[in-house]
């Protein structure tokens, strides 16, 4: 939207230096006030003294014209500018609002400091559908530049988790500085979407188990995971490579999945080893029950049940076809 104020004031500078160099002109030049008048115009549009002035005076108002049209000219560059620039900022937030009014089964990050915007990357490197939200407009652009979704907006506010589709999300990610705004928004997703996954940020210990209480399924610390990764490097680096590359995918095809068992799967009542006669190359690594626990390298005799989780390790091709299986 245009600027009225200043608008306002480059027409009334614009009208004051009109009247200031007629006047000037009339006394200094001895011209008449249409003759005047018409200098004054033509000075400020060609920035050129087609009179040719002789007397001192009337030379040093032809300079201040001259001088003072160029700022005006610039002041109205800059309306102007930021008109345009504006335009298409309102054009890509109706965008992103027609976007996020369609999207189903995505993410939502919530804050897009360091942690919030390492999360979008890593969740656009998964190739999964996400919406990113940040009261800062300048993160906001800055991820719309990467091409992903983003919007401007308080996530403490119900408003605000609506217009992300949190009622359609399928997880959402709260990574605000804050704990207590955490807390606020791991209490208003829970509300308003009881079945959503909800990983909350965590910065003070004892926040932690507020966290969970609220409706967190899972909370993490930053600091500690960087300090647990620096301290893991220094005294295990091989297995810290190995576990960054499964990560990132960086010069591998490597990766971990879960898959979870649900009631129409063949595998659903059957021992594990039912899945390891069709040799499918990839690795079971751990098997998640229902019930919450976990059996790590499984030997194939344990009974997979509908509700249970399966960690695979394998290429793409062997966890398509691990998941074709089951």
């Amino acid at each position: 939207m245009l600027d009225r104020r200043l608008l306002r004031n480059i027409l009334l500078a614009t009208l004051g230096l009109i009247a200031l160099g007629t006047a000037t002109f009339m006394s200094t030049a001895g011209l008449s006030f249409s003759e005047s008048l018409y200098e004054t115009v033509l000075i400020l549009l060609s920035h050129f003294d087609h009179y040719g002035f002789k007397d001192p005076q009337s030379r040093w108002m032809v300079i201040f014209l001259v001088l003072s049209s160029f700022v005006v000219v610039a002041y109205l560059l800059k309306v102007l500018a930021d008109y345009i620039v504006s335009l298409g900022d309102g054009l890509r937030r109706k965008h992103m609002k027609r976007i996020t009014a369609k999207i189903h089964d995505h993410y939502i990050i919530c804050g897009l400091g360091r942690v919030g915007s390492q999360v979008a990357d890593e969740l656009a490197d998964d190739g999964v559908p996400f919406v990113c939200v940040d009261k800062d407009e300048d993160r906001v652009k800055a991820m719309i530049a990467k091409g992903y979704t983003a919007i401007v907006g308080d996530t403490t506010k119900e408003e605000v988790l609506k217009s992300c589709g949190i009622e359609r999300a399928k997880g959402i990610v709260a990574s605000l500085g804050s704990d207590s705004a955490n807390l606020f928004i791991v209490l208003a997703s829970r509300q308003l979407n009881p079945y959503i996954f909800i990983v909350a940020r965590v910065n003070r210990d004892e926040n932690r188990e507020r966290m969970l209480r609220a409706g967190a399924d899972r909370t993490t610390m930053p600091y500690q995971i960087g300090a647990y990764h620096m301290a893991t490097t220094l005294t295990r680096p091989n297995v810290v490579d190995f576990l960054e590359i499964l990560a990132t995918n960086n010069n591998s095809d490597l990766a971990v999945h879960q898959i979870k068992i649900d009631e129409r799967s063949d595998l659903a009542g059957k021992q594990l080893s039912h899945l390891y006669k069709n040799k499918p190359g990839a690795t079971i690594l751990a098997m998640n029950s229902a019930d919450g626990l976990s059996k790590v390298n499984p030997s194939g005799h344990e009974v997979v049940y509908a509700g249970d989780t399966l960690i695979v390790l394998g290429n793409k091709e062997q966890l398509a076809e691990v998941s074709g299986l089951i």
